[in-house]
């Protein structure tokens, strides 16, 4: 069965959620990290400091998406061991 937590590209976390994956034997869904393309930059933060103290200098911060083992996009690239 095709789920990012058997893809080439997904990175599993240490977190898991409060529902049974379909494909595991009665194991939860666990959350993971997509790394298929770049992350995407997230709103900018400001950060004051640089320039002096009245000035703020915008700060972007990027992610990789966070999906669940039982997720799938479609462009599924299996994993080989």
């Amino acid at each position: 069965m095709k789920g990012c937590r058997n893809c080439a590209c997904w990175q599993a976390l240490e977190e898991f959620l409060d529902r049974i994956d379909p494909a595991t034997q009665d194991q939860k869904a666990q959350i993971g990290l997509c790394k298929r393309y770049a992350p995407r930059p997230l709103t900018p933060e400001t950060e004051s400091g640089a320039g002096g103290p009245n000035r703020a200098e915008p700060r972007w911060n990027a992610f990789w998406p966070r999906v669940a083992s039982d997720d799938w996009c479609g462009e599924w690239d299996p994993q080989f061991d």
